[in-house]
């Protein structure tokens, strides 16, 4: 037998949805994924000295090239084929290696000022073993009559600080682009 349904009630009141608090600056918080950082004058100036100087590397591995090529053709006109040969030789692995640091350099700046973390770790690893290098040269030549170790003194410093640039500069290739 049916028996009387009791009137239904209303549904009770559904809460009213809220945005979520604000969350702090960090992972998934505010300013995640917002504009990049601006890039700090340091790693401009670094990546424009990387890549000067890996264009002058070319430079020089390109004169080594042509003058390694030089010797070996006036070696053999000269009768001296086997010294020619061998000097030639030296001169072309000082071609090969100025020409490989050179391209090193100029990838090391362009990415650096593009915020590519690889390339300031290329950046820093070689202005580190071109700082030492010079520095240490240019102290040797300082002791000598010539006076010639200020110019790679300088360069070493300039080196040195390109390293630091690069170094102080992590926040910036921290950004993910």
């Amino acid at each position: 037998m049916d028996q009387p349904q009791a009137p239904m009630s209303p549904p009770p009141p559904q809460p009213q949805w809220t945005p979520p608090p604000q969350q702090q600056p960090g992972w998934g918080g505010q300013g995640y994924g917002g504009p990049p950082p601006s890039r700090p004058m340091g790693v401009t100036l670094a990546g424009i000295f990387l890549i000067v100087m890996g264009v002058l590397f070319l430079l020089g591995g390109a004169a080594c090239a042509v003058g390694g090529a030089a010797i070996f053709g006036a070696g053999n006109e000269s009768g001296l084929p086997g010294l020619a040969g061998a000097a030639a030789g030296v001169v072309l692995v000082f071609a090969i290696i100025g020409l490989v640091l050179g391209i090193l350099q100029i990838a090391a700046g362009a990415g650096a000022m593009g915020g590519r973390g690889f390339a300031r770790w290329i950046g820093i690893i070689l202005s580190i073993i071109f700082a030492i290098f010079l520095i240490l040269g240019g102290l040797g030549g300082l002791s000598s009559s010539s006076g010639g170790g200020i110019g790679s003194l300088v360069v070493g410093v300039l080196y040195a600080l390109t390293a630091w640039a690069l170094i102080s500069g992590g926040a910036f290739f921290s950004y993910r682009r």
